[in-house]
């Protein structure tokens, strides 16, 4: 048997949780299971920058007036 644990929050807040987790076509104690699993495998503050960083080095470089001009005729948005 898993173990259990109990959290207090506002009217509101549990409201607002079981509102999302009911849109999602779950229980809220599924809903929470499935958020904190979320959190324990989501990188760190620090992993997060260094992914971040790598992103806008690949993402980096100029774009030109006639490469929008192309892309505004391809019909892209940029």
């Amino acid at each position: 048997m898993a173990d259990k644990i109990t959290v207090y929050v506002s009217p509101e807040t549990h409201r607002r949780l079981k509102t999302a987790a009911s849109a999602r076509g779950m229980s809220l104690s599924d809903f929470m299971v499935q958020a904190a699993e979320h959190a324990v495998h989501a990188p760190d503050r620090a992993t997060a920058a260094r992914q971040m960083d790598l992103v806008r080095g690949l993402a980096a470089g100029t774009v030109t007036r006639g490469d929008i001009q192309n892309m505004r005729r391809e019909g892209r948005r940029f």
